[in-house]
């Protein structure tokens, strides 16, 4: 069934989304398939005072939303799925790893479930939330293998750089999240992108030899950092946002861009990137064994 919420409040318009709105007019077929599948993908998420918001008392146990309490699964969390291109393709190929969608958008969400549907699937579930909240209090500490988050908004003009979803603060929730050894996957077509997340893996993490580290009880290894410092310069235009030359970090280190990720499927956000010359940047990130101290989230910048 589509999800029932509380009327529509200041508090979405207040505090700082990174996703545009959540809405969107569902076609016969979708507002079908989340009718007759809605009950077996969407998992019911309590909200706080808005639309999409989620209750801070609300706790989310994977297990017993995919059904096998008791079982170690491997859980991959896709943050801002969209269609499910890359999280549908992926489950249907991987049937013992559990995955959880994690999307915004009424329609997207139809999608997913449709998808899902026609492909029988039994290890994804799609939650209807806003990620930063989620991450930050309703999953599990610990819980996952893997987060990816692939060609987020980039809130391209400067005044809306503050809703961009990677900061320090979603860094610190995606530690909170993912276990040892577990990775953090990213990718952008938006080059002043895909510099603020090089900038923030950089703050986070443990260095590779030879590169100073700035942090303290790094909660992530950034393997890559300074890797492929050239990539892209053939095609960046003088003073783009979108496709400029890399400026380099804080730390003035160039590169820091990892191999495509081979399990992620060519989507149209990619092959719209493409289209218009812009280069794709993919970063990761591996979690390390310090331990996710709450305390810590005082100190971290928004």
């Amino acid at each position: 069934m589509p999800q029932q919420h509380p009327p529509r409040s200041h508090a979405i318009h207040a505090r700082v989304r990174s996703y545009s709105r959540a809405g969107g007019r569902l076609t016969d077929s979708q507002a079908r398939a989340l009718e007759r599948y809605g009950d077996r993908y969407v998992i019911d998420v309590p909200r706080a005072d808005a639309i999409r918001t989620v209750d801070p008392a609300f706790r989310l146990d994977p297990a017993a939303a995919f059904g096998h309490v008791g079982q170690l699964r491997p859980l991959i969390v896709e943050v801002g799925s969209g269609a499910g291109e890359v999280i549908l393709a992926h489950a249907a190929a991987h049937p013992g790893v559990d995955y959880l969608a994690v999307e915004a958008w009424e329609t997207a969400i139809a999608k997913l479930v449709a998808g899902a549907a026609k492909a029988g699937l039994r290890n994804l579930r799609v939650v209807p939330a806003d990620a930063a909240q989620l991450l930050a209090t309703a999953l599990p500490v610990g819980c996952a293998s893997e987060v990816w988050v692939f060609f987020p908004d980039p809130w391209r003009k400067p005044r809306h750089r503050k809703r961009r979803l990677v900061t320090a603060a979603f860094a610190d929730s995606v530690a909170r999240v993912l276990r040892p050894g577990g990775v953090w996957r990213l990718a952008t077509d938006w080059a002043d992108y895909a510099w603020q997340m090089r900038d923030v893996l950089e703050a986070a993490s443990a260095l590779p030899e030879g590169l100073e580290a700035d942090c303290t009880g790094p909660y992530f290894r950034f393997p890559d950092a300074g890797a492929r410092p050239d990539l892209g310069a053939d095609t960046a235009e003088e003073g783009s946002l979108g496709n400029g030359f890399d400026p380099g970090s804080p730390a003035g280190v160039r590169g820091g861009w990892s191999p495509r990720y081979p399990g992620r499927v060519l989507t149209r956000f990619e092959e719209k990137g493409i289209r218009a010359g812009r280069t794709i940047r993919d970063l990761t990130a591996v979690r390390t064994g310090e331990m996710w101290v709450p305390l810590r989230r005082e100190a971290v910048a928004l």
